[in-house]
């Protein structure tokens, strides 16, 4: 995990409560601060460093996401790490139904799941379903079949590739599985909804056009690596079209588009 100074104490709080609600508790809890954060995020910190085996990692200053990411990776004791984000809710089973994805054949790299969108109240909302097997997955990776905050991996196989790049804003974990899939990873979504992913109209907020091209040029720079067809690589700038609206046309639109999303079972590949 990760955090920093502008996210909700009230949030990270719910976050950390969720994972000492697992069936199967972590070994380690590995938490990145990005930069000095206030004094009510560190209050929730200590409250449950004991419970959870927190394990700080203080970043002198805000270096993003992917690079505090990489930072935890690195001070990871075990082969096998769980990602999550410090908004979002942790449902009973997730580190043991994971768990035993691992444990079962054929040998699996990188385990996603459904996840559950929550607005800002946590109140749940619908669930986001993503293709289940590798070969769904792979066909799909144009459209980021992986919801980040719900996946496991394997460490050693995630550092062999470099980890995230650092140069990246927002699409850290879009360009990470082209480069997994070029070193024949292999990848898994669980059928079911294994957290509770906040997300709501003032999501929207926290993407510029920006951030929406540099996921797409990502999306189309994986699709040529992996010699995906031409459509494909087109389709990736799709998105930067909700991007150039006016910010409250941003989520009904999404809404909308969500009925077409190549993701959803039965969809083309």
């Amino acid at each position: 995990m990760a955090t920093y100074r502008r996210d909700d104490a009230g949030h990270l709080e719910q976050a950390l409560e969720s994972l000492t609600r697992q069936s199967l508790v972590a070994s380690e809890v590995v938490l990145v601060e990005d930069g000095p954060i206030g004094d009510a995020a560190r209050a929730v910190i200590e409250r449950y460093r004991a419970a959870l085996n927190i394990q700080s990692l203080v970043m002198p200053r805000n270096v993003g996401l992917a690079a505090a990411l990489n930072a935890g990776l690195q001070h990871c004791r075990h082969e096998l790490v769980f990602r999550f984000d410090s908004d979002d809710m942790a449902l009973p089973e997730r580190f043991a139904r994971q768990l035993a994805a691992f444990a079962a054949g054929p040998a699996i790299d990188v385990v996603g799941s459904f996840a559950q969108e929550m607005d800002s109240a946590g109140t749940p909302g619908r669930v986001r379903s993503m293709p289940i097997s590798h070969d769904e997955i792979l066909a799909k990776l144009w459209a980021c079949p992986l919801i980040h905050p719900t996946v496991a991996y394997r460490r050693s196989r995630i550092l062999a590739v470099g980890g995230y790049r650092t140069d990246l804003r927002r699409s850290e974990d879009y360009d990470l599985w082209f480069r997994c899939a070029k070193a024949g990873m292999r990848f898994g979504n669980l059928p079911e909804a294994l957290i509770l992913h906040r997300f709501d109209q003032t999501s929207h907020l926290r993407h510029a056009f920006r951030d929406a091209l540099e996921r797409a040029l990502s999306g189309y720079r994986g699709a040529c690596l992996l010699g995906m067809p031409l459509w494909k690589r087109l389709a990736c700038f799709v998105p930067l079209v909700r991007a150039v609206l006016p910010t409250p046309l941003r989520h009904p639109v999404y809404r909308l588009l969500s009925r077409f999303d190549p993701r959803r079972s039965g969809s083309p590949d």
